[in-house]
């Protein structure tokens, strides 16, 4: 079973810059290719400097979960995705890239690493938190099939504008970053009751994605509170652009809540 991963921080932002010098490496056959193996490597390579710089580090236990579910590299792709948030790589140069056999013992076959090793400068994030300001949510499953219905519960312990987002990493040809609220029937994002439950006069409907060949695949929904209301888009070609909207807006707080979907 999957765990979230849930992080709010309130903003006043300041960038800060560090260089990490890293290496990646991937082992592959003739399933994939070279180039596809090495790009594999060099996004490795990218998420420990990530870790280096952020501290930020998924746990062996949440690991082997995600790896049960979607394999290994889907996982660290999430694990770097989530990594990104506080935290961007600014500049990347390739330091050295090596291609190396690896023979199978009482086997004819063989197998093949590419190891890149790189120089990444990594800008982090520095928050101020304003503890009187927070929010906590809630959804109704952690796992969903194909149907479900997906509802929010929220804690609130002031009046704030929220706007949600889904964002789904996997999409490469449409848009990854979608606004669900408000929308068209639910309107009003000014939440000044403790309490509430979205969606009130929409609904939320979990569908696996078309032309996707796995079993399952993970979303994720990003919350944002402000203390005025922001004209954000209705969505986003990249996660980096959500990203790069959101770090320009003071006295915000975000969440973003992790759910998998089977088939």
């Amino acid at each position: 079973m999957k765990k979230f991963l849930i992080i709010f921080f309130l903003f006043n932002f300041a960038a800060s810059a560090e260089v990490a010098i890293t290496e990646g490496s991937y082992v592959y056959s003739g399933n994939i290719s070279e180039n596809e193996a090495c790009s594999l490597a060099k996004e490795r390579a990218k998420l420990k400097a990530l870790e280096k710089v952020i501290g930020q580090k998924i746990s062996s236990e949440e690991m082997e979960n995600c790896s049960e579910v979607d394999g290994k590299t889907s996982c660290e792709r999430n694990q770097f995705f989530l990594s990104s948030f506080n935290g961007e790589i600014t500049q990347l140069k390739e330091l050295k890239k090596n291609i190396e056999i690896i023979k199978i013992e009482n086997s004819d076959e063989q197998s093949y690493i590419c190891k890149i090793k790189i120089q990444a400068e990594v800008t982090k994030t520095i928050q101020t938190l304003d503890k009187s300001f927070d929010f906590n949510v809630k959804l109704n499953e952690k796992n969903f099939k194909d149907g479900d219905e997906l509802r929010i519960d929220l804690i609130l312990n002031k009046p704030v504008y929220l706007t949600v987002f889904q964002i789904l990493p996997y999409e490469t040809k449409d848009y990854q970053v979608h606004k669900i609220f408000p929308n068209s029937l639910d309107n009003k994002n000014y939440l000044s009751d403790k309490s509430v439950t979205l969606p009130k006069k929409a609904k939320y409907e979990i569908f696996f994605p078309n032309n996707l060949n796995k079993r399952s695949v993970d979303e994720y929904l990003f919350f944002i509170a402000s203390e005025k209301n922001i004209d954000w888009l209705e969505k986003y070609t990249k996660i980096e652009d959500l990203k790069n909207a959101y770090i320009r807006e003071k006295f915000i707080i975000y969440k973003y809540k992790e759910y998998t979907i089977y088939r």
